[in-house]
């Protein structure tokens, strides 16, 4: 191990390797098991997993509220299939439409200079005359159309047993719950991204073989292409009129689940970026920059006041090796921990099932089994662990992998689990 402040590189990743990854992919029902297990350890911790599995339980508690919600559901297809429902729900648009109208004139009015208040108040008096026109056609139509009156009575039966059950109240704490979740600060995410400069230097570098004096780190390189975001790009410049010389790509991901993806997804951008055109489509490439698609003129990125120029050739060193991958120079620095075989996205997506899943069943075989479908149907053509191999199967490629541990969790040397498949 390499230490780095605060950052741990993990030497002799094919001895671990294996204790870290537990490929969903590959397993049995019996293997699936264990491994959602293991999930639900993970998710135990979670306020939201927690608040949903609440949601969950309080739903099945009550099965008067799944009645009354499939009654909601052939009611609500009923009217809409009604002879008044298609004229109701237009009447529904233009008046949430009026009511946004005469509030924002209402608000333009209070801050308008006197002489535009007139106009604009005779303007708020249309849209309050058409919404009273618009709710008298509606009481109209209701009355007239038996399928609308049979909704209204179900939807105003299952809003007040939700009230009584407290199921808004408990709904609200889970959007309030993921919203302080998306805002969350990740430590150790930051840590790394904080670090990566140092990390770069400290161990990239050395493999490169160059004077570390005119080497320049880039960071977040764009230029001026749709989806094209490289984390670190290692170049040097002879000469700052001239194309910079891209010596390596760092790509980073704070989740190890992610790997696939980024990878994936810097795979097209070099191929792109080398004129490779049989391998990525110039229409999601085409932006105002580059309006073929191609990488087809010189584009500067500017850092800390200076300029970058790239072009085709700054890429030269980058070519495909022979598992038809660009890996030589394309280094790879993820936070260490346990590998799923599903990125972080279908990870939370399975979370998301297994707490809010009202059939939720571990000990029925056949709940498990559709599970153990549904689960590996979210699995990308690449995902981590196919990148974690991909690296390790050869020893000089090993050292471009990189895998970082805060010291406390590295100084104990030992693996987030033993693999029990």
């Amino acid at each position: 191990m390499r230490g780095n402040d605060n950052l741990v590189v993990v030497d002799h990743l094919d001895a671990n390797l294996a204790a870290l990854i537990f490929d969903v992919r590959t397993l049995d029902l019996g293997g699936f098991r264990r491994w959602l297990d293991m999930q639900l350890a993970r998710w135990a911790t979670k306020p939201v997993f927690a608040q949903r599995r609440r949601i969950r339980d309080l739903r099945r508690a009550h099965p008067e509220l799944l009645v009354l919600e499939e009654e909601h559901r052939r009611a609500l297809s009923a009217d809409e299939h009604s002879p008044n429902g298609p004229r109701l729900r237009e009447i529904e648009r233009l008046l949430s439409n009026t009511d946004r109208a005469v509030q924002g004139l209402t608000d333009t009015r209070k801050r308008a200079a006197a002489e535009r208040r007139p106009a604009l108040q005779a303007k708020i008096n249309a849209f309050v005359k058409q919404r009273r026109r618009l709710k008298k056609e509606r009481t109209a139509l209701t009355e007239a159309s038996p399928e609308r009156a049979n909704l209204m009575l179900v939807a105003n039966a299952l809003e007040s047993l939700r009230r009584v059950l407290n199921l808004d109240r408990e709904e609200s704490e889970l959007m309030f719950l993921q919203t302080a979740h998306g805002h969350g600060s990740n430590w150790a995410g930051r840590q790394l991204e904080e670090k990566l400069a140092n990390l770069t230097r400290s161990t990239i570098l050395p493999q490169l073989n160059v004077d570390p004096d005119g080497v320049q780190l880039l960071h977040s390189v764009r230029l001026g292409a749709a989806g094209v975001e490289i984390d670190q790009i290692v170049c040097r410049q002879t000469d700052k009129d001239e194309p910079v010389e891209v010596l390596a790509i760092v790509e980073a991901k704070r989740n190890i689940n992610d790997l696939g993806h980024g990878f994936a997804r810097r795979q097209i951008d070099l191929a792109w970026l080398t004129g490779d055109r049989s391998s990525y489509d110039p229409e999601v490439h085409r932006t105002g920059v580059f309006d073929t698609g191609h990488f087809d003129r010189p584009k500067e990125h500017w850092q800390d006041g200076r300029a970058f120029v790239f072009t085709a050739e700054s890429f030269r060193h980058f070519v495909r090796g022979a598992e038809g991958y660009f890996i030589e120079r394309f280094f790879v620095v993820t936070m260490i921990g346990n590998v799923w075989g599903l990125a972080s996205s279908a990870l939370a997506q399975v979370e998301a099932r297994v707490a809010g899943n009202e059939r939720w069943n571990p000990d029925d075989l056949e709940y498990c089994a559709r599970l153990l479908v549904w689960t590996k149907s979210l699995a990308r053509p690449l995902e981590a662990p196919d990148v974690l191999r991909l690296y390790t199967a050869d020893a000089t490629r090993a050292g471009q992998l990189l895998l970082v541990a805060r010291e406390p969790e590295a100084a104990n040397n030992r693996p987030v689990f033993a693999n029990p498949a």
